[in-house]
């Protein structure tokens, strides 16, 4: 990881950067969103590839400083830290099952992130990366989302006897008390949430410390209000 000022963000998945050394790179950014809250040159930490032959640019943007705190904007490692979560039966109410499925097919030509599954019961379980806050609240998501309403609608569906499904919100910064759905940024979402909060999909939220010095670290669940 290496430093950079973020000079600006555009196309969705480009962002020039200033290097300490002055140099100006072109960055890979792995978020789809509007990135509301970004701070205006903010500091950010940058993955570097190397020599990656097959990879089209050397770096990729993680994170950006908001104040005093680190926060990761990378979506692709969201999963990867909730899957990390699951096997170290880190989150609460999800130690007990002992098979973890990525991927999955299901619902309308889509596929969830994960499958957890025991002798009894199966949980199918939605991430969601979330960067954004306003006060000491995380909120999602910072821009209309319809795939994302579609996720909660099949969500909703495919609850019966013996299986469970949830969306679990990964708050990839530490100075929140609370997460929230943006019903104000996707009123559609928010109604798809709702919706679906009623029909037994549960709503979790985690958060995550992340540290220069020393990586990304799970701090523990939020309330959802």
């Amino acid at each position: 990881m290496i430093q950079g000022t973020l000079l600006r963000r555009y196309k969705r998945f480009l962002a020039d950067v200033q290097l300490k050394s002055g140099e100006v790179i072109v960055a890979y950014c792995c978020n789809t969103g509007k990135l509301l809250g970004v701070p205006e040159n903010a500091l950010i930490m940058l993955s570097d590839h190397g020599s990656d032959t097959k990879r089209k640019l050397r770096y990729t943007w993680e994170w950006f400083k908001d104040g005093e705190t680190w926060v990761g904007i990378n979506t692709h490692e969201a999963n990867k830290i909730v899957y990390e979560l699951l096997l170290n039966k880190q989150i609460p109410g999800l130690e007990h099952y002992t098979s973890i499925r990525k991927e999955v097919k299901y619902g309308q030509n889509s596929r969830i992130d994960f499958l957890l599954e025991d002798d009894h019961q199966r949980l199918y379980l939605e991430v969601k990366s979330v960067h954004m806050r306003r006060g000491t609240t995380a909120v999602f998501p910072d821009c209309p989302t319809e795939r994302g309403a579609k996720h909660m609608f099949e969500l909703s569906q495919i609850i019966d006897t013996n299986t469970k499904s949830a969306a679990l919100y990964l708050i990839q910064r530490d100075d929140c008390d609370t997460f929230s759905i943006a019903a104000d940024l996707d009123p559609i979402y928010a109604k798809a949430a709702e919706t679906a909060r009623k029909c037994g999909v549960q709503m979790m939220a985690a958060t995550l410390t992340m540290d220069a010095a020393t990586g990304v670290h799970f701090k523990g669940m939020l309330s959802v209000i």
